[in-house]
């Protein structure tokens, strides 16, 4: 019983007060030690807010152009059949199912990254981690990305178009964002590495890796979702 007090007392120890909060400033300029401290101690629900707070704000704020975008690509469609356009969904009507669909479905991408990196990190890298602790790296992580989003959305608004990027994709001409090469090209963008290198340092962390291994493991998870995603558009875009 005195070591299983002893036990308690020492993990008690371990949980700093407002870690959550902390961790949402100290993930951009000192993620390897908000790691060391998320290891005993991982949080989910500050990061999960603040994550779902940035991207509803950047895809409401830009989800005008969405519509409009969306819109164009329905008509044309319709056009190229010969059917009439009385049965589309009005501009209003794609811009809330937007608002409302858009933050729900990229809320389901760390859950999806850390069972990729429960699975390729416990079983084929034969490393030891919880579940809740991978989802603690992928949601800091994934506030990087909604810090990308929050930042391009006024630029894209201000231009009024969605076709504003600091991505390889920049390199293109005329091209339209749904376009496959666009989207393959948009995955190497300035945010995208920052989180992958972010997130490769929590999971390094997380399962005592070296650096090149949690990047590797960032690789096989997060960035499994944005691979997977870059090729479904190059294949049916």
């Amino acid at each position: 019983m005195e070591n299983l007090e002893q036990i308690q007392t020492e993990q008690q120890t371990k949980k700093e007060g407002g870690l959550g909060f902390k961790g949402v400033v100290e993930i951009f300029y000192q993620p390897a030690k908000l790691f060391e401290r998320l290891k005993d101690d991982p949080k989910l629900l500050v990061p999960w807010i603040v994550f779902f707070l940035l991207i509803f704000s950047s895809i409401y704020l830009i989800s005008d152009l969405i519509a409009e975008m969306q819109m164009d690509i329905m008509k044309e469609k319709v056009a190229d059949q010969g059917l009439g356009t009385a049965n589309l969904p009005t501009a209003a009507q794609i811009k809330w199912s937007t608002v409302i669909i858009g933050p729900l479905m990229l809320m389901l991408s760390p859950l999806i990254a850390a069972g990729l990196a429960l699975f390729f990190g416990n079983v084929v890298m034969a490393g030891r981690a919880t579940y809740r602790q991978l989802l603690s790296v992928m949601l800091f992580g994934e506030i990087i990305y909604g810090l990308g989003g929050i930042i391009m959305a006024p630029l894209m608004v201000a231009k009024g178009s969605m076709n504003v990027t600091i991505s390889l994709a920049a390199l293109l001409q005329d091209v339209q964002v749904q376009d496959p090469m666009f989207v393959a090209l948009s995955k190497f963008g300035a945010f995208y590495i920052w989180e992958f290198i972010v997130i490769g340092i929590g999971l390094s962390v997380i399962y005592g890796f070296s650096r090149n291994k949690g990047y590797t493991l960032a690789v096989l998870s997060m960035g499994m979702i944005s691979i997977t995603h870059a090729l479904v558009q190059l294949a049916f875009g």
